[in-house]
């Protein structure tokens, strides 16, 4: 079944294609009166045309010391078989919105065994 590539962007590292976009998703953070503080996270979601690689980056906002990976394919060279890596922060991984760039740093790294 192919991948829906309607609104997303595409990119193609080592002659592979790949399908990502972002989206953004509110994180609710109760505060001490009992409020709930709406806390905007963003992901970058990298699919594989076939699918076998599928990765979730949680995009680190101000303070956090590392990213976090979700893994849901079964190619992951990096680590096999982890669901949740924890990558560290690049100095283009701030801007607000990725590149085509990062995307491709971002695969290089996945698919890295070292």
């Amino acid at each position: 079944m192919a991948v829906n590539t309607k609104g997303k962007r595409k990119v193609r590292v080592k002659g592979r294609p790949y399908i990502w976009y972002v989206e953004s998703k509110d994180k609710q953070v109760p505060e001490e009166g009992g409020f709930v503080n709406y806390t905007p996270e963003r992901y970058l979601h990298i699919i594989a045309t076939n699918k076998k690689f599928i990765v979730h980056y949680r995009l680190p906002q101000e303070g956090d010391s590392h990213a976090v990976l979700r893994v849901e394919g079964e190619q992951f060279p990096r680590q096999p078989g982890a669901t949740e890596v924890q990558v560290p922060r690049w100095k283009h991984d701030s801007k607000p919105y990725p590149t085509n760039d990062f995307v491709r740093r971002l695969i290089g790294w996945c698919m890295s065994t070292e």
